[in-house]
C-alpha cells in the first residue's frame, strides 16, 4: 500500500514538473505570441495529465490541471480551430465531471437514462446562456423545483418512465405552475387545451388541471410514454412533445433522417433537447457550475384538507396564518380564489399549519366558512362569443 502511494506521489511531482515546464516556454516565447500549434499541445499535455493523474486516484491534481486547461483553452477560443476547440472543451468538461463526482461517489461519469449526451455547439450554447446571462433566472427555476422535484419522481417512477425527464419541466416552465406561453400553453408541462383534455386534464371556470404539479405530471408522463413508443428516441420523442408529433413525423419524412441532430426543425423545437442536455450537464454535477443540488430531503411538505363546498382561499390563508401566496402555490388549479362550489375539495395545506388550519376551520360557522351563492356568481366570469360581420363597429356590438 505505501509503495503504491509513494509511486502515485512521485508521478504527481514528475508530471507537475513537466507541466509547469510546459507552460513556462509555451507562455512566453521570447514574448511573443505563441503558435497556434503550441497551445494546442499544450491542451493536450495538460488533459493527458489530468488523466493519469485522474486514473491514478489523485483527484485534487487531476481537477487542478482541468482548471488549467480549461482556462487556457478559454483565453485563446479565438484563434483555435472551431471543431478543435469543441472537442477540448467537450473532453476536458467531462473529465472535469468524472473527477467531480469520484469524489463523492462511485459513479464513473455523467450518467443520464434518457440519453447519450452530446457536447457540442448547440449545448454548449446553452450551458454557457444558463451559467452565464441567464444564471438569476436559473437559480430561481431551480429553486421552484425543489418542491416539486420529489412528486414529480414518484410519478414518473410509476409509469416506468426514466426519472431524468424530471428535468424537462425547467426547460420548459422553469417549475413555475401558473406560466403560460404564447400560445396559450399552460402550466409546469405546458399543455395547450386540446391535447390537455384529450389527456384527462379538466379546464373550466373553476380550475385548470394544467396547472397542477401532480395531475399534470401524470398525463405529461402518459403522453412521453406514447411518444417514445411511437418515435424509439428521447430526442425524438421530446421534440414530438413540443412540436407535434405529425410536425416531427413530416420532418422526417422530408429531410430523409430521423436523426434529431440531423433534422431541420423549428428554432423552438430545435433548441429543446439541447437546453434539456444543457440542464442536466449542470444539475447533474450544480457545485461545479456554481449552484445548488435540486436534490435534497427538504422536499416541501403539505396535506389535504376536504371542504364540502366554496371556500375563500384567503380564508384558508388566514386560518392558515400563512401568506396567500404560499396557498396559491399549493393550489394553483384553483382560478377564483376559492374552491369549487357545491362539491366536495380536497384542498393542501402546508403540513406546518394544518392543525392551525383545521382547529380554526371547524371552529368557524357554515356561513363564515363557505361563500354565499351572490358571490359565487360574482366570482364566474361569463364570456359571450360573437363573430364579427360585415358592417359591424365596436359602438354597435357595445350596444
Amino acid at each position: 500500500m505505501k509503495k503504491s502511494n509513494l509511486i502515485i506521489g512521485g508521478l504527481i511531482i514528475f508530471l507537475a514538473g513537466c507541466i509547469s515546464l510546459r507552460k513556462h516556454d509555451v507562455i512566453q516565447v521570447n514574448s511573443e505570441v505563441k503558435p497556434v500549434e503550441d497551445i494546442i499541445k499544450y491542451v493536450e499535455d495538460i488533459i493527458i495529465s489530468a488523466e493519469l493523474l485522474y486514473s491514478s486516484g489523485a483527484l485534487d491534481g487531476a481537477r487542478w490541471y482541468c482548471d488549467e486547461a480549461l482556462k487556457e483553452l478559454l483565453s485563446k477560443k479565438h484563434i483555435i480551430n472551431a471543431n478543435e476547440y469543441e472537442l477540448f472543451h467537450s473532453n476536458i468538461a467531462l473529465l472535469r465531471i468524472k473527477i467531480n463526482q469520484s469524489k463523492h461517489s462511485m459513479v464513473p461519469t455523467v450518467k443520464c437514462d434518457l440519453f447519450p449526451l452530446v457536447w457540442n455547439k448547440r449545448v454548449e450554447k446553452w450551458i454557457n446562456y444558463y451559467t452565464g446571462r441567464g444564471r438569476e433566472n436559473f437559480t430561481k427555476c431551480i429553486q421552484r423545483s425543489r418542491k416539486y422535484i420529489k412528486h414529480v419522481k414518484e410519478i414518473l417512477n410509476e409509469h416506468e418512465l426514466p426519472l431524468d425527464l424530471v428535468y424537462v419541466p425547467v426547460v420548459e416552465s422553469g417549475y413555475y405552475p401558473f406560466a403560460r406561453s404564447k400560445a396559450g400553453a399552460v402550466g409546469m408541462w405546458q399543455f395547450m387545451p386540446g391535447t390537455a383534455k384529450l389527456n384527462g386534464l379538466k379546464i373550466n371556470d373553476w380550475i385548470d388541471e394544467r396547472r397542477d404539479p401532480y395531475k399534470s405530471t401524470v398525463s405529461a408522463a402518459k403522453v412521453l410514454k406514447e411518444l417514445y413508443e411511437n418515435f424509439g428516441t428521447w430526442e425524438l420523442a421530446l421534440a414530438a412533445y413540443n412540436y407535434g408529433s405529425n410536425g416531427v413525423k413530416r420532418r422526417i419524412k422530408k429531410w430523409g433522417t430521423d436523426d434529431y441532430w440531423e433534422l431541420y426543425l423549428p428554432r423552438e423545437t430545435e433548441n429543446f433537447v439541447p437546453k434539456i442536455m444543457a440542464t442536466i450537464f449542470i444539475l447533474k454535477e450544480p457545485e461545479l457550475f456554481g449552484f445548488k443540488s435540486i436534490d435534497n430531503n427538504d422536499t416541501y411538505k403539505w396535506r389535504e384538507f376536504k371542504v364540502k363546498d366554496s371556500v375563500d382561499l384567503r380564508d384558508v390563508a388566514r386560518w392558515s396564518s400563512i401568506h396567500i401566496k404560499e396557498i396559491q402555490m399549493l393550489n394553483p388549479e384553483l382560478k377564483q380564489m376559492c374552491t369549487l362550489p357545491g362539491k366536495d375539495y380536497n384542498i393542501r395545506i402546508p403540513e406546518k399549519s394544518y392543525e392551525e388550519f383545521v382547529s380554526k376551520f371547524n371552529a368557524a360557522g357554515d356561513e363564515e366558512k363557505y361563500l354565499s351563492k351572490k358571490e359565487i356568481d360574482r366570482r364566474i366570469r361569463r364570456v359571450v362569443y360573437y363573430r364579427v360581420r360585415r358592417g359591424d363597429s365596436i359602438w354597435k356590438i357595445a350596444r
